[in-house]
């Protein structure tokens, strides 16, 4: 896409990544905060506290210090991208930590765009269903009961794949998205759960 052509950009979950992109290629024009780890199948009852401190340390507080910096350092008229979860718009029993780390910096991102989007700097997420061959179903045999339950909730009849989610990053990296902001892209076949 000749849009993206000569832009610099960083995909990163730590906001120490950007001070050393930076150092390297000089100036940073897009950054997607990617990072996350999952916590499934996992009733409220049963979550531990080093469990929610470990999952919301680096879902959220990574992610918040991570969009931070991003504000500070990328270029005018650049893009921070926020890959959160379908769990944020349809609760799914077992994954209230996991949901609720990332529904926090959804909301970072309205926040986030008003303040710095007189720069030209657009700041919105991409919220993808549940990915095959990625996360806790990078092996086709991991989690067979949830994954029939969300198979069976998207009407297309399969988990998203990475270049689902990598198309949406492309749009909103783009120029094509240059007056969308504060945003939240679903990405999730018409799944209802």
């Amino acid at each position: 896409m000749n849009s993206l052509k000569n832009k610099a950009a960083l995909v990163t979950g730590s906001a120490r990544g950007l001070g050393k992109a930076i150092a390297e290629r000089g100036k940073i024009d897009i950054v997607v905060a990617n990072a996350g780890i999952e916590l499934v199948e996992t009733p409220v009852v049963d979550f531990t506290e080093e469990q929610f401190d470990r999952v919301f340390s680096i879902n959220t507080k990574g992610t918040y210090f991570t969009m931070q910096q991003a504000a500070k350092t990328v270029e005018n008229n650049g893009r921070i991208i926020y890959v959160a979860s379908s769990t944020t718009s349809f609760p799914v029993p077992g994954m209230a930590v996991y949901g609720g780390s990332k529904t926090s910096p959804r909301y970072l991102v309205e926040i986030l765009s008003k303040e710095i989007g007189h720069k030209g700097i657009t700041v919105n997420t991409i919220i993808p269903f549940a990915v095959d061959h990625s996360g806790i179903f990078a092996k086709p045999d991991s989690y067979p009961a949830l994954r029939k339950q969300l198979l069976d909730s998207c009407p297309m009849g399969r988990l998203a794949e990475v270049e689902d989610v990598a198309n949406a990053a492309e749009f909103f990296a783009s120029d094509l998205s240059s007056f969308v902001n504060g945003q939240h892209l679903l990405i999730n076949g018409g799944a209802t759960n």
